[in-house]
């Protein structure tokens, strides 16, 4: 590890800062995409509910196809070459957007086919580049680093949708799918800047088969009294919240007859939100605890639904949903901060990979199967009824975390385990 000595502000590690930066550009562009893509295919292709539905599921189901080997190379590998790699990848994937609409061959089957390779793609990257922080920062540092990232990641999110809808009312949806293009050739330059040398990766996470390390990941973190229970909760409110996104563009464009630059500007709201709870997410877990943090973030999030069930067409509406999107937000983003360092400071260093990993897959996975959920329930119950039964949803991880043992945690924990094989808190040793 180099760079700030351990109390000193990350801002003076400068391979923090790249690592930063790379978040922040990647962010930026994705953001462009989020709004760029839906349009495509309701506006551009005129996609049905379902049609939209099945888009959103090829974006959603790669963490059940690859998430859990992406974990065993990370840990097995070193992690810098795999995150450059994945998003040049996801850059040459992306560039078929707009090749093919030049060509006059755009299709939905081939934006299903970018979704699903560049979302294979992100996460094979985004495995070890989550899992790479504790050896970039010391322990200590690892909430500071997530919030720091939280908030330039919401801002670039948030500039990226307002860029994305101003873009695509100026050149089109398919057009502004090539600033995302370009942003992830940036970061893969800055991603290969940093300096700092990687620590080799663990000898033990080679002596097994890819599906015996698999295996032992599962069992670690479903035996670990800590990070057991965050999954739960992480399961429960990401499969409900992909089952309300999945049809919040459709429902938008079509009901409350938005234009691109107004969903460009709510998206944009929302990740100010996002700004928010990150900048604010270190002093309210030191005053209060993260237990006491996460609980009442996750009960507040179901009632940030109700001004888009409510709202009407119109301005009002619009500052009112946009109003809840930005409290919603910043309560996902305070808990979902919180949960993450607590994982990566709990976690033996040779597991880190293999824990962010299982818990993608059970988390992310149900994220293809919410969104067929939604389109099937749109489809026959009609958009606004089933928008409310995702809103109900909202209420279970607030009853999950309250549930558990970790409703007791008063602080962070700073634990720097053994390099040595992977130990189960609370097991003999």
């Amino acid at each position: 590890m180099s760079g700030a000595p351990a109390g000193k502000s990350l801002w003076r590690h400068p391979d923090f800062v790249r690592y930063w930066s790379a978040c922040a550009v990647d962010v930026a562009g994705s953001g462009v995409t989020a709004v760029a893509l839906p349009l495509i295919a309701v506006v551009s292709l005129h996609a049905s509910v379902w049609q939209v539905s099945l888009l959103s599921f090829a974006e959603r189901l790669p963490p059940l196809l690859v998430a859990l080997p992406a974990g065993a190379l990370a840990d097995r590998h070193r992690k810098r070459p795999l995150m450059t790699g994945a998003v040049l990848a996801c850059g040459a994937a992306f560039a078929a957007v707009p090749l093919a609409d030049a060509a006059g061959c755009l299709t939905l089957e081939l934006l299903y086919a970018v979704a699903l390779v560049t979302s294979a793609a992100s996460l094979i990257g985004s495995t070890p580049r989550i899992s790479y922080l504790p050896s970039l920062v010391p322990r200590e540092q690892l909430l500071e680093a997530n919030s720091k990232i939280g908030v330039v990641a919401s801002l670039a999110d948030s500039a990226g949708a307002q860029l994305g809808g101003a873009v695509v009312a100026l050149l089109g949806a398919a057009h502004a799918v090539s600033l995302d293009v370009a942003s992830y050739l940036v970061c893969a330059l800055l991603l290969g800047s940093i300096r700092a040398p990687e620590p080799a990766p663990d000898p033990s996470a080679r002596k097994g088969s890819l599906r015996a390390e698999i295996a032992e990941g599962i069992r670690y973190v479903l035996r670990h009294p800590t990070i057991r229970p965050l999954l739960l909760t992480g399961t429960a409110f990401t499969a409900a919240f992909a089952f309300l996104t999945t049809l919040w563009t459709v429902y938008l464009l079509r009901e409350l007859h938005y234009t691109a630059g107004t969903l460009g500007s709510l998206l944009s709201v929302a990740a100010l939100g996002g700004v928010a709870g990150a900048l604010a997410v270190r002093r309210l877990v030191d005053r209060y605890g993260p237990a006491r943090v996460m609980l009442t973030a996750l009960a507040i999030i179901p009632f940030t639904e109700l001004p888009l069930l409510l709202a009407a067409p119109g301005l009002t509406g619009q500052v009112t949903i946009a109003a809840g999107m930005f409290v919603q937000l910043a309560c996902a983003t305070v808990q979902g901060s919180t949960q993450r360092s607590i994982r990566q400071a709990m976690c033996t260093p040779g597991m880190q990979g293999r824990m962010l990993a299982t818990g993608q897959w059970v988390t992310y996975g149900t994220r293809p199967l919410a969104a067929l959920l939604a389109g099937a329930s749109g489809t026959w119950l009609g958009l606004w009824n089933t928008l409310a039964l995702g809103t109900a949803a909202l209420v279970l991880p607030f009853l999950v975390l309250l549930a558990s043992t970790i409703r007791t945690l008063h602080h962070v924990p700073v634990v720097t385990p053994s390099p040595g094989p992977p130990h189960v808190e609370g097991e003999p040793a």
